[in-house]
């Protein structure tokens, strides 16, 4: 079915008529005369002249079909299939225009972003709606957010939400937005239904899982922008130490940087910031693809929640050019160690220079009674007799409160005594004997850890060193266990009482059960052992990705309102629940990366990060058959005239172009034919010869 796209120009039609009425104004009619001296010229002339009406006929068709298919090409015929009869401008139409603002839609062409060459031509699709239409707008990342609940069907109003349309710092999934559009549409009752989706050319926003069917007369048009300066390089990751933060004493911090340039770079610079102070700064050689880690070594001088970020800059796409991270160091954790003279291992090990990092105390058994306990955050133990039921009251007292306790059974005179001293007989987990003996030639080692322990987590890579053990205690039907012998017997259990923790240890801090006093071991076991007791364990936060729903666990805070401070300054309220002794903070999902803090009355209780996902950046283009295999998809150009094409997408395959062609052809044909016509003819060569006949 043959339509025309700018159908003004059909009234033109009519100049075709033009060559036929020259053509009849101009014929003369002749007055016959005859002589006898031109008789002999009848016969040639009735031959001539049969040929000269043909020639004119064909010259008159000719001109007309000039006239008719030069007019018909500036009316832009199109071809109209079935599918494409059904679609119509003069038809109502519900539109889903889905708008990429992921944070790649930063790049530039022409040095305009593509966001905002995105945001242009949803306002020249809008040109195409007309009243009665209705169009949604639906900006998306990694999950589609539409503009209102309820489909536009006033255009002002959609056009001023497209001007208030920002980029975000997500990633791209083209396959929920497009899912997203079918589902505004599916409740639209308009004849006509089409999705127009405003992306760039990332493969990373095109993958998928499952189907997606698209229903019977739902069209999808994509604009793809393209960015004519790739050269980004980004942060892709950071490596965090292995060992125990304190307090002015250096770690390493190892930033991964990634390229994603088509061509190499050189002297890259990547500074690193701590609490938004330049610290330090490397500078690196990238090839194309190249991941590269950098190595920057640090200190901060005191306690407390700490933030830093990895920064480059100088390239095409700012958004992966930070990397934040955020981390914290004990201030002070008062630890009361009662035992006897083994104690001295515990208290060095802790704090070899009486250094303000752990404040400890070194008492006797025959001294804890004096001793006020919730003084203390931590409570150690060390190879503990049977104790007394008042003893045992106020130790249990101390744990429910909030307070840890570590027990170092490894030297008590019967382990098991000692156990039901404390918590009596019905507890779940227990101790029944020690295993070993101070004399014996038997040896136990250490086997496995669960390295996502908070205690164990800096021996992941390195793995756990080779210490032997005579005498364990034997600790049964314990349901958390951080730390095994080579026989899987559990040499550190744990379990929570009230609010606090408790942490049985199978080991004694005494040489005459085991080597582990004088390992390299028994330092940071000891530091991480207290400060995980203290629930104030100095680690690294690796953060979140933006899009994460966050829910952050802190200790039980003060009484007043809990803020969470967003990077950008701003803050809300957060309502928090409580279990266990510890505070939950539902922060929800966050959109925006950096630093974000949670204030209890304007002080600092928690700290964590958010940063960009750097698979957003990877510049591989998209695959256009890989797509069209999976859903029928119709592709503009965003260098051609986006209405035109929608318009012609809608009607069917365009023909001015054949129709000019045609056009060509004939008027090169009608300069042939006229040429022949009007050549001269030798008159007098053709007498002679009718005379000698």
């Amino acid at each position: 079915m043959l339509s025309f796209l700018n159908s003004v120009f059909l009234p033109a039609l009519a100049a075709v008529a033009l060559p036929i009425l020259i053509h009849l104004l101009t014929r003369r009619r002749l007055v016959e005369r005859k002589w006898p001296s031109i008789r002999f010229l009848e016969e040639i002339q009735k031959r001539r002249m049969r040929k000269f009406k043909l020639k004119q006929l064909l010259l008159l068709a000719l001109r007309v079909l000039i006239l008719l298919f030069v007019i018909s090409a500036f009316a832009r015929p199109t071809i109209r299939t079935e599918r494409s009869a059904l679609v119509g401008t003069h038809e109502r139409t519900s539109v889903a225009i889905l708008i990429d603002n992921s944070y790649s839609m930063g790049q530039e062409s022409a040095g305009i972003d593509l966001f905002t060459q995105a945001r242009q031509a949803a306002e020249d699709i809008l040109e195409l709606l007309s009243d009665g239409d209705e169009v949604a707008i639906v900006p998306f990342n990694s999950s589609p957010m539409p503009a209102s609940r309820e489909p536009f069907k006033a255009l002002s109003a959609a056009r001023e939400v497209i001007d208030t349309l920002k980029i975000s710092s997500g990633t791209t999934d083209v396959w929920g937005a497009i899912a997203k559009g079918i589902d505004i549409l599916s409740t639209s009752k308009l004849p006509n239904r089409e999705i127009y989706l405003l992306t760039d050319d990332k493969d990373h926003g095109w993958q998928r899982a499952g189907d997606l069917v698209l229903p019977e007369g739902v069209k999808i048009y994509c604009l793809i922008f393209s960015p004519d300066d790739e050269r980004n390089i980004g942060i892709s990751d950071i490596q965090f130490p292995r060992t125990l933060l304190q307090k002015r004493v250096p770690f390493n911090l190892l930033p991964e940087i990634m390229s994603f340039a088509p061509g190499g770079v050189s002297d890259f610079v990547v500074d690193l910031y701590l609490d938004d102070v330049r610290v330090a700064q490397r500078s690196i050689d990238l090839a194309p693809g190249d991941l590269a880690t950098l190595e920057f070594r640090s200190q901060v001088d005191e306690g407390g929640f700490h933030y830093g970020e990895f920064r480059t800059e100088g390239d095409a796409l700012p958004a992966d050019n930070s990397r934040w991270f955020s981390f914290k160091i004990p201030e002070l954790i008062r630890v009361l160690i009662v035992g006897g003279t083994e104690t001295r291992f515990i208290a060095n090990a802790l704090s070899p220079s009486g250094d303000d990092f752990f404040d400890v105390k070194r008492i006797s058994y025959a001294q804890l009674g004096a001793e006020l306990l919730s003084s203390w955050d931590v409570v150690i133990l060390s190879d503990p007799p049977e104790l007394a039921a008042n003893l045992a009251a106020s130790i249990n007292g101390f744990i429910s409160r909030g307070g840890g306790l570590a027990l170092l059974l490894g030297g008590s005179p019967d382990p098991s005594r000692t156990w039901k001293s404390l918590f009596g007989e019905d507890t779940g987990m227990s101790v029944v004997a020690s295993i070993g003996d101070s004399v014996g030639s038997a040896r136990f080692k250490i086997g496995n850890a669960d390295f996502d322990h908070p205690i164990f987590t800096p021996f992941a890579d390195e793995g756990l060193p080779d210490v032997d053990f005579r005498r364990v205690a034997a600790i049964i039907d314990a349901e958390l266990i951080s730390l095994y012998l080579t026989n899987n017997v559990p040499l550190i259990a744990e379990r929570e009482v009230g609010e606090g923790k408790l942490a049985v240890c199978a080991f004694s801090a005494s040489l005459q059960f085991g080597e582990l006093p004088t390992s390299g071991f028994f330092v940071p076991l000891m530091h991480r052992l207290a400060q995980y007791l203290a629930s104030d364990v100095s680690e690294f936060d690796r953060g979140y990705t933006v899009g994460d729903d966050v829910v952050r666990i802190i200790e039980t805070v003060g009484a007043g309102a809990l803020t969470l401070e967003r990077p950008d300054g701003s803050r809300t309220f957060i309502a928090p629940r409580f279990s266990g002794g510890r505070t939950i903070l539902p922060v929800g999902r966050v959109s925006t990366p950096g630093i974000y803090s949670v204030l209890n009355n304007e002080e600092l209780v928690d700290v964590f990060a958010v940063n960009v996902d750097v698979r957003e950046s990877d510049p591989e283009k998209l695959d256009k058959r890989a797509i069209e295999r999976a859903v029928d998809v119709h592709w503009l150009h965003p260098d051609r005239d986006i209405s035109q094409e929608i318009l012609s997408a809608r009607h069917g395959r365009e023909l001015h172009h054949i129709f000019l062609v045609i056009a060509f052809f004939l008027m090169l044909a009608e300069l042939a034919l006229g040429a022949t016509w009007r050549k001269p003819r030798n008159l007098s060569a053709q007498i002679k010869d009718k005379e000698v006949l």
